[in-house]
């Protein structure tokens, strides 16, 4: 179907059942069709619904180019893939090798927490023997980094569907773009302060 649309003059992409062909960019014809059929059904669902605050086509663009760019590399990585005396990975070989990748990344996701909180703890504890400007702000960070924890650092997150296959999912929460200077800003201080941590 994609071949055909794209070099045939053959049916373009159906609208009532969605693929990607997610072996080519989006700015594919096959994909570029496809990201803007959704995007006049995001805006008619937003005018549908008369919904107070709207964006502008070329944000909803950006967001699905950057969902399908997403989409792609997480197909990429569970694809098979070549092993070291040339044979493609059996489906258990491929299925180990993504959980194994989503326990160092879950792992890595924790160790930074438990870091972030240890340099918080030191800071808020320092600021409070010596009252300083910032030590509300200070406060405010180490409550948010607790209440979020772990799982709330983590940018995917996996499940075991049907008992067989291992899905990825990527957790991107729209608030962690926001406070992602906060986390570089507690990782500078473990940096600058290594003396004490």
């Amino acid at each position: 179907d994609v071949r055909a649309y794209e070099y045939e003059d053959g049916p373009s992409p159906d609208t009532d059942n969605v693929t990607f062909d997610l072996t080519r960019n989006h700015s594919s014809p096959w994909n570029s069709f496809i990201l803007s059929f959704l995007l006049r059904e995001f805006q008619a669902h937003c005018t549908q619904e008369a919904w107070p605050i709207r964006k502008d086509d070329d944000y909803i663009e950006e967001v699905l180019h950057e969902r399908y760019k997403r989409l792609r590399t997480l197909w990429r990585n569970a694809r098979p893939k070549l092993m070291a005396k040339g044979l493609i990975e059996m489906p258990a070989e491929q299925e180990a090798r993504l959980v194994e990748e989503n326990l160092i990344q879950v792992k890595e996701s924790r160790q930074a927490t438990c870091r972030r909180n240890t340099v918080l703890d030191h800071i808020v504890t320092m600021k409070s023997e010596v009252p300083d400007d910032d030590l509300h702000s200070w406060q405010w960070l180490q409550r948010l980094i607790k209440s979020l924890g772990e799982h709330g650092m983590s940018s995917e997150e996996s499940s075991v569907e049907n008992g067989i296959e291992n899905v990825l999912r990527v957790k991107k929460m729209e608030w962690r773009k926001n406070i992602d200077k906060e986390l570089e800003i507690i990782d500078l201080q473990r940096i600058l302060d290594k003396d004490i941590f």
